[in-house]
């Protein structure tokens, strides 16, 4: 499943091509990228689907596997988590860091095995799940509907910033 989704941002951009500019940026992508010009200049870990956006986002930010301080988490990665797993992954990627973006398909969350009693709205949820990670993670926007219409398998639309 990893590599096939790697590469679905742009399969899904790309059949729009012929009605839209080079370089599309989704909504909450562009949460994203502002959220990294707002950090300043520093160097970022990208742990994210590498796709079209990827390049993006290393035309405008330094990307780079050493020497980090502030790492980007989304797609293939948080795939198949359950609840507890999940907070543990995100903790020890952010241990070292001084800032953090987060983009958490809600969808693929497997089961819920916290202690934690979470509330039924699964946005609310998240965002409990994300203070229990660290509890400086920002919710960078509230969409007011999340579907498939809205490219979520492209790019989370559940997005997080951390500035420690």
């Amino acid at each position: 499943m990893a590599s096939k989704n790697r590469r679905w941002r742009d399969r899904q951009i790309n059949n729009f091509q012929k009605f839209q500019q080079k370089n599309v940026i989704l909504e909450q992508e562009k949460l994203m990228l502002d959220f990294m010009s707002n950090c300043g200049v520093i160097n970022w870990r990208w742990e994210g689907d590498h796709n079209d956006f990827k390049k993006i986002c290393a035309s405008q930010h330094n990307i780079t596997g050493q020497e980090y301080n502030g790492i980007i988490i989304f797609g293939d990665c948080l795939y198949g988590h359950t609840t507890k797993s999940l907070i543990a992954y995100i903790k020890n990627l952010i241990e070292n860091v001084t800032y953090a973006y987060v983009g958490i398909n809600r969808y693929v969350l497997d089961r819920h095995n916290l202690l934690v009693t979470l509330p039924d709205d699964i946005g609310d949820s998240l965002d409990i799940i994300m203070a229990l990670c660290h509890p400086n993670f920002k919710r960078l926007h509230r969409f007011s509907e999340i579907d498939g219409n809205h490219m979520v398998a492209s790019h989370p639309m559940d997005c997080y910033g951390l500035c420690k």
